[in-house]
């Protein structure tokens, strides 16, 4: 009698993590359909048949002082995890972001003799380029979401492929719609600036309250402007909520179709992350800010081996768009760049054609379809 399919394990730690997981395990369960998939994600990843062996929402944090806050849940996610996939019946392990976590329980599973397949692994370029070559020692393969990764790692002995950023099959339906924005609540006639301030809680308290400052300032000299506040995910709407107590600005939260709100916005305020690209490859030329706490950026400009930050940025090779990071991270510097791009037609457009120019810089063969492959590679023989 054939023994049951071994079951493939998917780590993820938060929402853009997420999206892409979601994409390997419909290409997966395409491939092999009897194989069962288990995991560390949230209601997306649950959706397309995975069973969670927790919700990521516990130790979804960012920062050396939010870490050791979340310690606890972090060390018991952590020791749940790598009991698991060393289990007889796991089959393989992918990885997706979420790296210092993903680094210890790969490394764990590989030492246990589980084939590891990392997706989006951390940016080694920009912060500690010396762990290249540990990512190579536990990993059986890579899929990498910039091009010029390719090569970095390859150099280091990492079995590394570049198949396109898996962003443009999110976006791709999205790049020449134009429906305009009263679905979702916003006035017709509007000039839309987004307000995106992270998709972590911690990210929303420190980012959101510049922005709604930004935000009044911004309204006041702009009186045809609404704000747009599209959710990462609907567990944040009441912590955007408690942030706009008593502000009364021209504002809609959106929670669903997120990506066609960003297609109506003239400019946005986004904190450094992946909603910054998201922005970007649809033509949205968005101000990047981040903060976060003193000793954390310390540590991290000690570390930074890139002259910028933003994901648009680095893609494109120069600082293009601008960028408030710590104490430039104000609500005066926000409204002034703001107001630049609000009041100056031309300089948006050309910022829009920049950012439009970087979906063939990202455009490939199909990352979700290379992960399964290498999956196929590396352990399919334990799903037949």
């Amino acid at each position: 009698m054939k023994p049951p399919a071994k079951t493939l394990f998917i780590l993820c730690g938060e929402p853009s993590g997420e999206t892409y997981a979601v994409r390997v395990a419909r290409a997966f369960r395409k491939r092999f359909p009897a194989a069962p998939m288990e995991g560390i994600g949230g209601a997306r990843l649950a959706g397309e048949g995975v069973r969670l062996l927790q919700d990521y929402g516990e130790i979804s944090v960012v920062g050396m002082t939010e870490v050791i806050r979340h310690l606890p849940a972090i060390t018991r996610a952590l020791r749940r995890a790598v009991r698991r996939v060393k289990s007889p019946d796991v089959g393989a392990l992918l990885l997706v972001d979420f790296p210092e976590f993903n680094f210890w329980v790969g490394k764990k599973a590989n030492a246990g003799g589980i084939p590891v397949v990392y997706y989006i692994p951390p940016q080694l370029w920009a912060w500690r380029a010396g762990r290249a070559e540990e990512l190579g020692r536990f990993t059986r393969g890579v899929v990498v979401p910039f091009p010029f990764e390719e090569p970095i790692l390859k150099e280091k002995g990492v079995n590394v492929r570049f198949a396109g950023h898996p962003l443009l099959d999110e976006l791709a339906p999205y790049f020449d719609v134009h429906t305009g924005v009263g679905n979702c609540g916003i006035p017709a006639g509007k000039r839309v600036v987004g307000l995106l301030p992270g998709s972590r809680p911690g990210e929303i308290r420190r980012h959101f309250p510049l922005m709604v400052e930004a935000a009044r300032r911004i309204a006041a000299r702009f009186p045809d402007v609404h704000f747009a506040v599209p959710l990462a995910g609907p567990e944040f709407r009441e912590v955007i909520l408690a942030g706009l107590t008593g502000s009364e600005l021209p504002l809609t939260i959106v929670e669903n179709e997120r990506f066609l709100v960003f297609r109506e916005m003239k400019a946005a305020l986004a904190a450094s992350g992946t909603a910054t690209l998201e922005l970007a490859l649809l033509g949205v030329p968005p101000v990047i800010v981040y903060r976060t706490s003193s000793v954390t950026y310390r540590i991290g400009k000690r570390m930074a081996q890139v002259p910028c930050i933003g994901l648009p940025n680095i893609v494109a090779g120069r600082k293009f768009l601008p960028e408030l990071i710590q104490d430039q991270c104000r609500p005066e510097t926000m409204a002034q760049e703001i107001g630049d791009l609000l009041t100056d037609d031309g300089k948006r457009e050309r910022l829009s054609e920049v950012c439009r120019g970087l979906r063939a810089v990202l455009s490939g063969t199909g990352p979700a379809e290379a992960v399964v492959e290498m999956l196929a590679q590396e352990a399919g023989a334990v799903w037949g």
